[in-house]
This record gives structure tokens, C-alpha cells and sequence, in this order.
């Protein structure tokens, strides 16, 4: 990543961090971790929060620097016990909260700076934004490492899962000639991928196909399946998926996964932990077992970059 794109990175990031900050606050969490180490049961009871979100805070501060955590059991580091313990002399946290309270006036600032009033965005215009800017992240470094990170030499046909603007596919295509490629995602993301296909000048060798994985299945005769960032946790059907790519593939097959994973301590790294809180984010560990439950074999981390969180594993059927 360039220096530039690494500012642009921390900027966004550091948005979520200061949530984190602002809610652990809230939730009195580091008054709670103010005595001997804690396990989640006992700063549940402190601060009246659910274990499963609880935990997921707790990852995302040890990850950011406030929180130590040895096993299932959590403390202040020195930062927190000086400045967000409410009896320190140096106590921050008013004044964070407070930074809290104003979000509002930025939010009204927003929507002020128009000459003319603005309407809101439509529920398709956020889904725009989001999809394209799968494109944003892919082109600027994800693209790169799943083609170092993924071997498709040889591969003929490959089914690019929830594959957005087809981002994935592109790229393995320029590299590998013989490759097909198809994007598989939902009516409204394939018509945003065929604008990147044709741009490309790929129509021959990428295609599109509408799909909802809730409802369909992915077909089959594939010699490589690709699912980038739509696997998560266990929240969001990952054995669903990965069973509809299992039977989508030929025996031999590779399957690709990449995702926002924390280490094993579940103390980070960063971008994964802010995720998590977001969205939800398996363990290396977690993601590998599930991968090997669904009947998958030859499991392995294939290539990651924890500045922009990205993370591939490969597997075989």
C-alpha cells in the first residue's frame, strides 16, 4: 500500500476505532476491568452487556491498545488504567463521551453544506456505493494479493461467489487467458458488474449469472470457487455456502476464501477486530475447521496483508 492510500486507509479506520473508544466508555468497560484480570461473565455483570457483543468490544480494544487479554481473561494496559479508569486523576472519559454527544452536530453540518437541500440516498444508491467500492479496495491491493495468493494455472472454469463488480474475476482473467470466469451475485450487483466487465473488454471470457444464495444453488462443473468477504462468522451461514460451493465444484477443485480473520488470541489484528464489531470475522482457527467440516482438504493460508485486512485460504475437494 502507498503512503497516500495508507492515509486514506487510517482515516477510515480510525473512525471505527474512535466508536470503539466511545463505547467502551459508555458501557463503563474499562471501570469494570479496573481490579484483577476479568472474564466476560464478570464485565457482562459490571457493565449489564450481552457476552457475544461484549467480546467482540474487548477484541477490538485489544487490538487498538486498551485492553490485555491472557486467555479468557481481560485488563487495563497502562494507557486505559491512567486515562478512561473514572477514579484516575488524569480520567478522560467525559470528554470523550462528549465527543460522542456532538457526532450530531457533524451529521447536521452534512446535510447543511448543500445550497440546495439534498435528499437522502435511496436503499440502491448505498448498494452502489458499496458495490463499487468493492472495486475501489480490490483495485488498490486486494486484486494483487489473490492473484499471488491463489495458483490458477491449469484452472478452466471458475465461479465467482457474491462476486460484486467482478473485481476477482477480471483480474484472473487478464493473467490467466485460457480462464472463464463467471460473477454469480444478485440481479441488481451483476448489472454493476457487466458496466466493469465490458470496461475491461472482457465480455468474452467473463460472464454473469444471477443468483441469492439463500435460495439457489451455485451449479456445477467448476474447477475453482472463489467467495471474497461473504463467508464472515458464524452468524452468516457459512456452512450453507461453503456446502453449495463443495457440491459446485469438479473433484480436484480448488476452493479460495478470502477474509477479514483474527488471529487465534482473538486480540487482533486491527482491521479484522474493527470488523468484527461491524459485521462479525472468524478466527484463523474457526474459518479452517469449517472449511474442513464441509469436506474440504489441503487447507491452508495462502497469502494476507493485515494493513488492508485481507486475508486468502485455499482448499481442495
Amino acid at each position: 500500500m502507498d503512503e497516500g492510500l495508507s492515509v486514506i486507509n487510517d482515516i477510515c479506520w480510525g473512525n471505527r476505532q474512535s466508536r470503539v473508544l466511545e463505547l467502551a466508555c459508555r458501557i463503563g468497560l474499562f471501570g469494570a476491568l479496573k481490579g484483577p484480570d476479568a472474564g466476560i461473565d464478570q464485565i457482562c455483570a459490571a457493565c449489564g452487556t450481552k457476552p457475544e457483543h461484549t467480546e467482540k468490544l474487548l477484541i477490538a480494544c485489544c487490538a487498538i491498545g486498551l485492553v490485555n487479554r491472557r486467555g479468557e481473561l481481560f485488563n487495563n494496559t497502562e494507557i486505559s488504567a491512567k486515562y478512561l479508569v473514572p477514579s484516575s486523576k488524569y480520567y478522560q472519559g467525559d470528554i470523550i463521551l462528549h465527543s460522542a454527544n456532538v457526532r450530531q452536530r457533524f451529521d447536521d453540518f452534512a446535510e447543511s453544506i448543500f445550497a440546495e437541500p439534498k435528499e437522502k440516498e435511496t436503499d440502491a444508491e448505498q448498494w452502489d456505493h458499496f458495490i463499487r467500492g468493492m472495486d475501489n479496495i480490490a483495485s488498490t491491493g486486494r486484486a494483487e494479493i489473490f492473484l499471488s495468493s491463489v495458483d490458477l494455472t491449469g484452472k478452466k472454469k471458475m465461479l465467482d461467489v457474491g462476486g460484486g463488480p467482478g473485481s476477482y474475476s477480471i483480474a484472473a482473467c487478464k493473467k490467466y487467458n485460457d480462464l472463464q470466469a463467471v460473477v454469480w451475485d444478485l440481479p441488481e450487483t451483476v448489472a454493476i458488474a457487466k458496466e466493469y466487465i465490458a470496461k475491461a473488454g472482457l465480455e468474452n471470457q467473463v460472464t454473469v449469472q444471477q443468483g441469492d444464495w439463500n435460495n439457489d444453488n451455485f451449479g456445477k462443473g467448476y474447477d475453482v470457487v472463489v467467495m471474497s468477504n461473504i463467508l464472515h462468522g458464524a452468524e452468516w451461514d457459512c456452512r450453507m455456502k461453503l456446502s453449495k460451493a463443495f457440491d459446485a465444484l469438479t473433484d480436484g477443485g480448488t476452493l479460495a476464501v478470502q477474509e477479514f480473520l483474527l488471529n487465534d488470541e482473538k486480540d487482533g489484528p486491527l482491521i479484522p477486530a474493527l470488523f468484527n464489531v461491524m459485521v462479525g470475522a472468524y478466527c484463523k482457527a474457526e474459518l479452517l475447521a469449517v472449511i474442513k467440516e464441509a469436506g474440504f482438504s489441503d487447507i491452508k493460508i495462502t497469502g494476507e496483508n493485515e494493513a488492508l485486512g485481507s486475508c486468502w485460504v485455499t482448499a481442495a475437494k
